[in-house]
C-alpha cells in the first residue's frame, strides 16, 4: 500500500473515531428563537452531511481508482425552516454531492473526468399540519419516493429500480434527484398520498450514444401518483404510477414518445427484521442495450424486481451498537430487447460502530447475458454528521 493511501486511511478512520464524541447527527447553526428579532426569530438553519470512503474489488480487470480508496457518494446537507405559525412553516433543503479525493487532488482515487461536486437536491416547500407538504425543485421523483426508497437499504442496490435504469434519472423524473419537480405529500392516518408534476427540461444526450449524429432526449412534461398504506404496525403496501412525455431528436428528425412506469412494494418490519420486496414495470423507459435507432431507442417492455431481508442485532454498548447481516436479490429483465437480463445476489453485513459511523461489507454475485459483468465486493464507511 503506497504512503499516500495509508495516510489517507489514517486520516479518515481517526476522524471517524474521534469526532463523534463531540458532535451530533446534525449541527444547529441557527436555532429557532436564537435571533433577537421578531421577524427572524422563527428562522432555523441546520448543517449536516455524510462522508463515504469506499473500496471496490472486482473479478477480472479493474480500474486503479476502484481498488484504491474512492468516494462512495459523500454529501453535505443544508436545511432551513421558517415557522409562520405553529401549524405552517416554510422549508428549504440543499444537498451538495462532493468527491473528496477529486477536491484534494488525489490521483488514482476517482474516475477520470469526474466532477468534484454537484447539486444532488435543491428545493423549497411549504408544510402545513392539516394540508400536507408542497415542494418544488430538484428532489426525489415519484418512483423513488414511493418505491425505490423502501429498497434503498444495501450498498450496491438500485440496479433494477426505476431510479437508475432510465436514460437519466434527473431528466426522466424517476430518481433521487428529479429536476423541475413539483411534489405534494399528505398523510391521512394510515394512508399517505403522493402526487407530482414534472415540468419541461433541457435536451440531453445519452452518455452511451457516441455516434456522429446522436439522438437527444428532451422531457416535455410528466406526472405521477402514489400511496403508502399501513396495513398494520409492521406491514406497509405501496404503489406508484408515473408517466412522462418526451421528444427524441437528431439533426434530421424528431419523434414524440410516452414513457410509463408502474411500481409496487411490500415492506414488513416485525421486531428487528426489515423485509421488503418491490416490482416495477417499464414501458418505453429503459434505453436499449443494442444499436439505438428511432424505432427501438427505448425498450417497449421490461420489469425490475428487488428483495431484501436483514435482521438487526442490538448491543447495549457505547461503540459497536448494532449488527445487521442481510441478503438481497434483484433482477432486471428487458423482455423486448432480445431477452436481455441481469441478476444480482447480495450477501452483506452492516456494522454500526457508533451513532455516527457504520460500515457496509458486501459481496455481489452477478449473472447476466453480458458475460463481461463480473462479481464484486464493496467496503464502504458511512460517517454522518
Amino acid at each position: 500500500m503506497n504512503t499516500k493511501n495509508l495516510y489517507l486511511i489514517k486520516i479518515i478512520f481517526s476522524t471517524c473515531i474521534v469526532i463523534p464524541i463531540y458532535t451530533h447527527a446534525e449541527i444547529d447553526v441557527i436555532k429557532k428563537g436564537q435571533l433577537d428579532s421578531e421577524l427572524l426569530s422563527p428562522f432555523s438553519f441546520q448543517f449536516g452531511g455524510q462522508l463515504r470512503p469506499e473500496w471496490t474489488f472486482k473479478s477480472g480487470n479493474q480500474q486503479k481508482y476502484e481498488r484504491n480508496m474512492h468516494d462512495g457518494a459523500s454529501r453535505l446537507r443544508f436545511t432551513m425552516n421558517y415557522d409562520f405559525s405553529p401549524a405552517t412553516k416554510l422549508t428549504g433543503y440543499y444537498e451538495l454531492g462532493i468527491n473528496v479525493p477529486k477536491i484534494l487532488g488525489w490521483e488514482d482515487h476517482y474516475v477520470p473526468g469526474a466532477p468534484s461536486h454537484q447539486t444532488r437536491q435543491a428545493y423549497i416547500g411549504i408544510d402545513n399540519q392539516n394540508w400536507g407538504h408542497l415542494s418544488y425543485g430538484k428532489q426525489y421523483g415519484m418512483q423513488y419516493s414511493v418505491i425505490g426508497s423502501k429498497s434503498d437499504v444495501w450498498d450496491n442496490d438500485g440496479a433494477a429500480s426505476a431510479s437508475s435504469v432510465g436514460i437519466n434519472g434527473e431528466y426522466d423524473g424517476a430518481s433521487t434527484r428529479a429536476r423541475n419537480n413539483l411534489m405534494y405529500i399528505k398523510n391521512f392516518n394510515r394512508f399517505k398520498l403522493y402526487a407530482n408534476l414534472l415540468f419541461p427540461e433541457s435536451a440531453i444526450q445519452n452518455p452511451a450514444d457516441d455516434s456522429i449524429d446522436p439522438i437527444y432526449y428532451k422531457r416535455k412534461n410528466g406526472a405521477g401518483l402514489g400511496f403508502d398504506y399501513q396495513l398494520n404496525p409492521s406491514t406497509t403496501l405501496s404503489a406508484a404510477y408515473s408517466t412522462t412525455k418526451a421528444k427524441l431528436s437528431d439533426l434530421k428528425q424528431e419523434r414524440n414518445i410516452e414513457q410509463n412506469v408502474l411500481g409496487t412494494a411490500v415492506t414488513f418490519t416485525p421486531n428487528q427484521w426489515y423485509l421488503v420486496g418491490t416490482a416495477s414495470y417499464y414501458h418505453n423507459f429503459v434505453p436499449t442495450t443494442h444499436e439505438r435507432q428511432w424505432q427501438n431507442y427505448f425498450i417497449g417492455d421490461g420489469y425490475g424486481l428487488e428483495a431484501f431481508a436483514g435482521y438487526n442485532f442490538k448491543f447495549d454498548r457505547a461503540y459497536f451498537t448494532e449488527l445487521q447481516p442481510y441478503i438481497a436479490v434483484d433482477r432486471l429483465s428487458l423482455v423486448a430487447d432480445q431477452n436481455d437480463y441481469i441478476n444480482h445476489k447480495f450477501i452483506g453485513l452492516v456494522s454500526q460502530i457508533s451513532k455516527d459511523i457504520k460500515v457496509y461489507t458486501e459481496y455481489t454475485f452477478v449473472n447476466a447475458k453480458d458475460k463481461r459483468l463480473k462479481d464484486m465486493a464493496y467496503i464502504t464507511v458511512y460517517y454522518s454528521f
